[in-house]
């Protein structure tokens, strides 16, 4: 009976350390992404227009007129954010990067990333802001980026692109605004 007692033990302890190792060493989950609210405000503060068409995705837009021929003369713009990494131009940083651009010129692109590092007990919180990129009556790219100070150990960042299109006279819709995320990327500096 005492064998069968010591077994049992054993194997409960090397459950409980398997389980203990799991939770220090995962990744934290997309549930522990940056907060909405604090993004929409944000789109705010800089007075990102049409709020109702303010979007997340990666798709490609379109602004659309038409020609008078049957047909439509279409722009397609798109964003795109880079995983967070190793900078290989500014030593001891982690940068992000987003890039806005059209298929065509349009009337005004903004492009701004940003890099939320994940706080062990407050989550994810905005370290770095790269500048607002902004082009006129051009197609892009218009590239933005973030950068923050590489902690030495294992850290967890997500990049955020902030993206808007001002569609040419005629077009529409007349503007749109959309973020791109990435995932949590670890990165070890």
């Amino acid at each position: 009976m005492r064998v069968r007692h010591r077994r049992l033990v054993a194997a409960l302890a090397t459950a409980l350390t398997t389980v203990a190792v799991a939770t220090l060493t995962m990744a934290p989950t997309a549930a522990a992404a940056a907060p909405t609210t604090l993004a929409e405000a944000a789109n705010t503060r800089v007075g990102l227009p049409d709020a109702g068409r303010i979007r997340t995705g990666n798709d490609p837009i379109v602004f659309s007129k038409p020609n008078g021929l049957g047909t439509m003369d279409v722009i397609t713009c798109t964003g795109a954010t880079d995983y967070p990494h190793n900078s290989s131009g500014t030593p001891s940083a982690v940068t992000g990067k987003s890039r806005s651009s059209c298929t065509a010129p349009v009337a005004q692109i903004r492009a701004q990333a940003e890099l939320w590092r994940y706080l062990e007990g407050y989550g994810y919180t905005q370290t770095g802001i790269g500048s607002l990129a902004v082009g006129f009556n051009v197609a892009g790219p218009m590239p933005s980026t973030a950068y923050d100070i590489c902690q030495g150990r294992l850290a967890y960042w997500v990049a955020v692109g902030r993206h808007t299109f001002f569609a040419p006279p005629g077009y529409s819709p007349p503007s749109i605004s959309f973020k791109t995320e990435t995932p949590p990327v670890g990165v070890n500096c």
